[in-house]
């Protein structure tokens, strides 16, 4: 695979994706004039990026005996230290890191970045980092959205980015057991082509997928849209083995233990602030027989929940159930290309029978894409539970359309971001999960207490949510909102939006993040999610096996004043409430 021989590409620097790939709204003749529409946009305020020749990074520190100490270690091409590097790995893609970047307003940027291929070049990193007091701070493809990749450092120490691209390989797998052994560098996309030699899937498929690591998930626990029927990334990683300042973590690969406990899942989800994660055994599946998608439509959101929850309590799940509530799916419906002919004739009269017959207000439905897997049996079987199930839900099948269209754009949603941004309006998401029977209060006080906040900060503001992950318990909901950009107040805004999202959850019974980690984004509400004894535990483990705090330092444990570390002034929260 010639990929797996070359340097790994990676994303631009200020936005989404590679370089020569962005966000065509070419064929989608009805999405801005949606957008214009619920955001209330009278003509375009152009907000394009810095050119890269304008941007300024801080004065790399060096630490000139660890510096020395590490060439002895590495080969010279595993050390970059050029300005586009250090750029590249400065930030992650979350709406303020993007917003900082694509400004040029960037205080923070790693001192250089290092290559490591295989462990024992981690441990040599290790020990000198540890020896000479520099910072490293573990780097996946660069997805995260929750600020887990800030390089900063409160002791204004060397800080080295540590990118895992070089190790990428799937060392072997043992088809008997269901199991593969694999380096923790290797982005979605390859994974799975390296997976598929031997006829078997991890079948985690997350919207980062293209260009997020196995590594990175695991340090995030990360969900993927399979998630309904294959769990988390936590659910599953069999071992592992991380690389701290105090040691190697190594785990026994066995399917379950008694070993009191359990350092494994004290690892993932650690976001690099306790070690490098240098190789995980998890489970793999053999690939289904036979897949394909179908489009559902719901009268209301509310139907849709019950379809799901009664396919759980039967334990009849898709692979993939997507469903979003009515802002989503006009949303969804405004990305649809016009039809002509004869299709527009079809589409015409199924639309005036959904409608007209089945009663569905186009108004108030909500649109569900489900995927469908498994032996040719099973796929069959699993298609005439669900469709019953919806059905007697008020669910109306759309055929394959709705649902093969979808999978063909599926990982193109975080494009949409750029496109955005480039015309000065603030998007962003916030997910959270909750019991099935909280989840409609949920969906409804997040809406109100984000949208309410929007209109506080002096302009108009769109809220939608889509269930997307599921369990036996309860479910996610994700969140998506955007507005037009105050001028000369984006950060604020946007931290006044997202405030207001998480404490929605927080005071409606929710997690702080499903699956987009802690990072420094959600870090005010950490003792709150896991309360004091929680948070205290978490410090314990941190000092024990980083003392010196050199992994990436600022995640996970918040400072004693984080509310007012995050950002968010008293003075703009103050401004925005004069809204209302």
């Amino acid at each position: 695979m010639n990929i797996m021989e070359t340097e790994i590409r990676h994303m631009k620097w200020w936005g989404w994706g590679y370089e020569d790939v962005t966000f065509d709204d070419t064929g989608k003749p009805q999405l801005w004039p949606y957008l214009k529409r619920e955001l209330g946009i009278d003509e375009i305020r152009w907000n394009k990026p810095i050119s890269f020749d304008d941007v300024s990074l801080p004065k790399p520190k060096i630490n000139e005996t660890f510096f020395a100490l590490i060439k002895t270690k590495l080969d010279k091409d595993q050390i970059k230290e050029d300005k586009k590097t250090r750029l590249i790995h400065a930030a992650g893609k979350s709406f303020r890191d993007l917003w900082l970047m694509r400004q040029g307003d960037i205080k923070f940027a790693p001192d250089c970045v290092i290559f490591p291929k295989n462990e024992e070049d981690v441990v040599s990193i290790m020990n000198a980092a540890k020896e000479h007091e520099v910072v490293l701070i573990p780097f996946g493809g660069g997805s995260n959205i929750a600020g887990c990749l800030e390089p900063k450092d409160r002791s204004n120490r060397m800080v080295v980015s540590l990118d895992m691209c070089r190790m990428h390989k799937v060392i072997d797998v043992d088809k008997y057991s269901l199991i593969a052994r694999i380096q923790p560098g290797v982005y979605g996309q390859h994974l799975e082509e390296q997976l598929e030699e031997h006829g078997v899937t991890l079948g985690h498929f997350p919207d980062s997928f293209l260009h997020s690591t196995l590594g990175g998930w695991v340090a995030t626990r990360s969900a993927g849209m399979q998630s309904d029927i294959y769990g988390k990334i936590e659910d599953m990683v069999i071992s592992l083995r991380m690389v701290t300042p105090s040691g190697t973590v190594i785990t026994r690969t066995v399917p379950k233990s008694s070993n009191g406990i359990d350092i494994r899942h004290l690892c993932i989800g650690s976001e690099g602030i306790l070690g490098v994660i240098t190789e995980v055994v998890i489970q793999v599946h053999k690939k289904p027989e036979k897949e394909d998608w179908h489009g559902w439509l719901f009268p209301d959101f509310q139907s849709g929940i019950a379809a799901i929850h009664e396919c759980h309590q039967y334990n009849c799940m898709p692979t993939v159930t997507r469903l979003n509530d009515p802002k989503k799916t006009a949303l969804s419906f405004a990305f649809k290309s016009p039809k002509t002919g004869m299709k527009a004739t079809i589409a015409n009269a199924f639309k005036w029978y959904i409608g007209n017959v089945k009663k569905i207000d186009f108004n108030h439905c909500c649109l569900m894409v489900v995927k469908y897997e498994g032996t040719k049996k099973e796929f069959k079987k699993i298609k005439k539970q669900v469709s019953s199930i919806y059905k007697k839900h008020r669910g109306f099948c759309l055929g394959a359309e709705p649902g093969r269209s979808f999978a063909k754009v599926k990982f193109d949603f975080p494009h949409l971001r750029d496109f955005t941004m480039d015309r000065s309006i603030m998007a962003d998401v916030s997910e959270t999960a909750t019991t099935w029977s909280n989840l409609s209060a949920m969906h409804k006080n997040g809406l109100k207490d984000i949208e309410k906040a929007i209109n506080e900060t002096g302009v108009n503001g769109w809220v939608g949510c889509h269930l997307s992950h599921s369990y036996h318990s309860g479910a996610s909901l994700y969140f998506t909102f955007g507005c037009l950009q105050r001028e000369d107040q984006e950060i604020q805004q946007y931290l006044y939006v997202k405030k207001a999202a998480e404490d929605a959850f927080m005071n409606n019974g929710g997690t702080l993040s499903h699956h987009h980690a802690v990072g420094t984004e959600h870090l005010p509400w950490i003792e709150q999610d896991i309360s004091p004894t929680g948070l205290k535990a978490v410090k314990a483990l941190k000092d024990g096996l980083d003392p010196n705090g050199i992994m990436n330092p600022g995640k996970i444990i918040p400072s004693k004043k984080p509310l007012s570390d995050w950002g968010l002034s008293d003075e703009s929260i103050n401004r925005f409430k004069s809204h209302t």
